[in-house]
């Protein structure tokens, strides 16, 4: 059974994820520091200025009933680099281009917290991110309910700044793709450059959030391409044997040369026998290829 990325999970009061202060190199290794970032991220949500900044959950999804799905979003494709990597190199080129997500969950017999949600990636230097479908399918769907602790779901560097969701540009839910706008006050994103769609046996890079884990790096090959539906354009897929986890969902995956081939999708995992959690063999880790990311974009 599909085991989306995301799927929600409670870790209580930022035991998970903590600032980022990076540490003493040493032999050129940098070693980051994560301990601290969750509570420098609620502190600064509770600064009287971030009420004015920050829309909430339901104001998002009042304003999402407007928009169409695949909705063509306004932007040109960051052109794709030419110079092959090597993997340490691209993490440090790419890692400003991908963001954390975040929820923000209000006080009621719990505590606040704030709950590691997804992975977004930076398509425009003013605020244009692309992500999974399945992140705002609460607020996307009319159908759905808020929970009563859901208040803000918003983005944050590894640096640990942190941006408003100001709305969302369009979707597809046969793509599981959602385009969004940031609020960078004036900031100047990077941009990842984008790659073409990759086949079968060539190499992939991930750089990714699992649960508690931020910008996790792994790597792998394409393992199989398909399609999902019949004459959908949206309904190719790509699955990869580099790992990632719940929270990785709206990951990048890249080629060689740092560029954005691919976006985490889901995973599905295969039992022996159909009683999990034994029996576990092998998990297929499907992703959306660029391609499709690139058709809701007019160029």
């Amino acid at each position: 059974m599909k085991k989306y990325c995301n799927i929600c999970f409670c870790v209580g009061l930022i035991l998970f994820l903590c600032g980022l202060q990076v540490g003493r190199a040493q032999n050129g290794v940098i070693y980051r520091d994560y301990d601290r970032l969750g509570w420098t991220i609620l502190d600064s949500l509770k600064r009287p200025e971030a009420a004015s900044l920050f829309k909430g959950m339901n104001t998002l999804k009042r304003e999402t009933r407007m928009v169409q799905e695949e909705a063509l979003v306004d932007l040109v494709p960051h052109s794709a680099g030419k110079r092959k990597l090597k993997p340490g190199k691209m993490m440090t080129e790419r890692r400003a281009s991908v963001l954390m997500m975040f929820k923000y969950l209000r006080a009621t017999t719990r505590p606040e917290a704030i709950e590691p949600w997804a992975t977004a990636v930076v398509l425009s230097e003013d605020g244009v991110c692309v992500t999974n479908w399945h992140v705002f399918w609460q607020l996307i769907d009319p159908t759905a309910r808020l929970d009563l602790r859901d208040s803000l779901l918003f983005v944050a560097t590894e640096a640990g700044k942190i941006y408003s969701i100001s709305s969302i540009l369009s979707y597809s839910r046969s793509g599981d793709l959602a385009f969004f706008k940031i609020d960078t006050r004036g900031d100047r994103l990077v941009p990842m450059p984008m790659g073409g769609d990759l086949a079968v046996g060539e190499n992939v890079h991930a750089l990714t959030n699992p649960a508690g884990y931020p910008y996790v790096y792994t790597n792998g090959v394409v393992s199989r391409t398909f399609v999902k539906e019949s004459g959908n354009p949206f309904a190719n897929r790509v699955e990869i044997t580099a790992d990632f986890a719940k929270g990785s969902s709206g990951g990048p995956i890249m080629d060689d040369r740092g560029n954005m081939v691919a976006m985490v999708s889901c995973l599905h995992p295969i039992f022996y026998v159909d009683q999990p959690p034994t029996d576990r063999q092998m998990g297929i880790k499907e992703c959306i290829p660029v391609s499709s990311i690139v058709r809701l974009m007019h160029q």
